[in-house]
């Protein structure tokens, strides 16, 4: 059971740092095209929606391990998950917010399967 929780924790991460890079000029460019800019209520739900995504992966993690091995825990995840979103924006920037929906679904999925077990 633990598998799935740190699997609901990558999928919140990438899901979070996602949508925080969406909320960046930078990268909602690479994804939209040269001289794109999200409008202030784009940027705004993006990073709402990134910085709840990360502090779930943060109690995901708490709760996995405990605070003193979960924080660590969090920190791993969200390099995973970063490292991830990474690679694929540099890859295959187009289907970076695909995914991240996908994660964002496979994470909340994850978690309740996790927690009701």
């Amino acid at each position: 059971m633990i598998a799935l929780g740190v699997i609901s924790g990558l999928a919140f991460a990438y899901a979070g740092w996602t949508a925080l890079s969406v909320g960046m000029d930078r990268h909602y460019a690479d994804i939209h095209g040269r001289g794109q800019e999200p409008d202030r209520r784009t940027r705004n739900q993006c990073r709402l929606l990134g910085t709840l995504a990360l502090i779930a992966t943060f109690a995901v993690s708490v709760k996995l391990e405990g605070w003193t091995i979960g924080a660590v825990l969090c920190l791993g995840i969200m390099t995973a998950g970063a490292l991830l979103l990474v690679l694929l924006l540099t890859y295959a920037p187009h289907r970076a917010i695909r995914f991240g929906k996908a994660a964002a679904l496979l994470s909340v999925v994850l978690g309740m399967l996790w927690l009701s077990s």
